[in-house]
């Protein structure tokens, strides 16, 4: 039995099924995930982690070289200078997003409550994906 591996993530549908319709015309067996889901609702992109692009991992080494010749760009995650390794485990797996801890401020909390809405600015911070680390 072949092992079955996500070989990428996307964050618009619309390019993961150009990118599957390209490996399907050179013969690579592929599928994608979540792809439904994230085009009928896009808010829950974040949520599901984009769409996945399933393949063999055989075919690991012919999916690239037919990306590469083709010259079709894979997402790269978005990061800012300076803050590509995580401090606590050294990974390379961060992004700058929505802190999860203390991420409303005095003010926000006060307005909020006042006004009986969702507090309206959210800090953002490096978060690291592996070790879940926020820096």
């Amino acid at each position: 039995m072949d092992k079955i591996v996500v070989f990428e993530t996307f964050y618009n549908p619309i390019e993961a099924n150009i990118v599957k319709a390209r490996l399907m015309d050179s013969g690579v067996q592929c599928f994608l995930s979540d792809e439904n889901t994230i085009t009928i609702n896009p808010l829950y992109t974040q949520a599901l982690g984009g769409v996945k692009l399933h393949i063999f991992e055989k075919d690991i080494p012919l999916v690239k070289d037919i990306l590469q010749d083709e010259n079709i760009q894979l997402p790269q995650e978005e990061t800012e200078a300076g803050a590509e390794n995580c401090p606590n485990c050294g990974s390379n797996h961060v992004g700058y997003v929505q802190a999860t801890k203390k991420r409303f401020n005095l003010l926000t909390m006060i307005v909020s409550f006042a006004l009986m809405i969702y507090p309206f600015y959210a800090k953002k911070t490096h978060h690291c994906f592996d070790c879940e680390y926020e820096f």
